[in-house]
């Protein structure tokens, strides 16, 4: 029987953004070294992580994890299910539909050799504009390919309330991946978190940690990120108060909603994914510390919920 922690830590899904590129603005170690983020891939999978996440977009995470799930597949572990996705789709507005289909096949099929698989676990559109681009032929192109075998699940990674809104319009996908943390709670407050969960979706967290910048010394923000001063503050005065880091806090916040499926969290080195193990392990926030939360930090400014805007 699976045991408590061995659920939570089966919540996490490892994203790779970091070990492929340089990611996330509190970065200080840039890309990983082949041999670390082989270190780490292995790590997490050795501690009961089964699902990982990545991109094209992603540098070079799609080859290592074909390296990594080569290395093995021979061996004693369970290999992961794997995430990807299909970059924006860069056609003609005129183009047909064979012509779409063949695109986003392409893609999908590019990914696959790259990560050395017949076929992708869960296949999710980058771009939340492509639900509706080509009149919906993108979506549809999806579905032809999980009726085909080479997918099993599909959804869409999106920013806004607005992008949900309109995957629950289209009413054909599976998954979505959402933005939700300690200070943004739009999809809570609005209802459409639990209308996800009504409707049998599977939603995966992430932006847990808002790209770092929950962890930020305030004395050292940058100029388009002064605005976060205040609600940082706050932030590290609620952790003091708790006596629970900011880490832990964020963390927990977001495991404990009962509409979160899996919770994506990169990270730079073993150590962290080791203190992201632990924390999510841990026991619950009581009651009147997510109260705070939800008071503390209600109706957040897009300027600083939004990583798109820091630029």
């Amino acid at each position: 029987m699976e045991t408590s922690n061995q659920k939570s830590i089966s919540k996490l899904m490892l994203g790779t953004a970091q070990l492929g590129q340089n990611y996330g603005i509190s970065n200080m170690f840039g890309k990983r070294h082949k041999k670390d983020a082989l270190e780490i891939l292995r790590y997490g999978i050795s501690m009961g992580i089964n699902t990982i996440d990545t991109a094209p977009s992603y540098g070079q995470s799609e080859h290592l994890i074909g390296e990594f799930l080569q290395q093995y597949k021979t061996e004693d572990i369970n290999l992961p299910s794997i995430v990807t996705k299909i970059p924006r789709v860069m056609l003609q507005e005129h183009s047909m539909p064979d012509e779409i289909y063949m695109y986003v096949k392409n893609s999908l099929q590019s990914s696959m050799s790259k990560l050395k698989v017949q076929s992708i676990d869960v296949v999710l559109l980058h771009d939340p504009e492509d639900m509706i681009t080509f009149n919906g032929e993108i979506v549809k192109s999806l579905l032809l390919l999980k009726e085909q075998g080479f997918v099993k699940k599909i959804g869409v990674s999106v920013y806004q309330p607005e992008e949900v809104r309109r995957f629950l319009s289209v009413g054909c996908l599976d998954v979505i991946q959402v933005p939700i943390n300690v200070f943004d709670h739009r999809l809570i407050t609005s209802g459409l978190l639990n209308e996800l969960k009504n409707q049998k979706i599977e939603v995966y967290a992430r932006s847990v940690y808002l790209q770092g910048l929950l962890f930020l010394n305030i004395n050292q923000l940058p100029n388009q990120l002064e605005v976060a001063k205040e609600p940082l503050k706050k932030l590290y005065g609620l952790a003091i108060a708790t006596n629970l880091n900011p880490a832990k806090l964020s963390m927990l916040f977001v495991r404990d909603l009962p509409e979160i499926d899996r919770i994506v969290i990169g990270c730079d080195t073993k150590t962290q994914l080791e203190d992201n193990i632990n924390l999510i392990t841990s026991p619950k926030l009581e009651e009147d510390i997510v109260k705070e939360i939800y008071h503390l930090f209600n109706n957040m400014p897009e300027k600083i919920i939004n990583p798109s805007l820091w630029k």
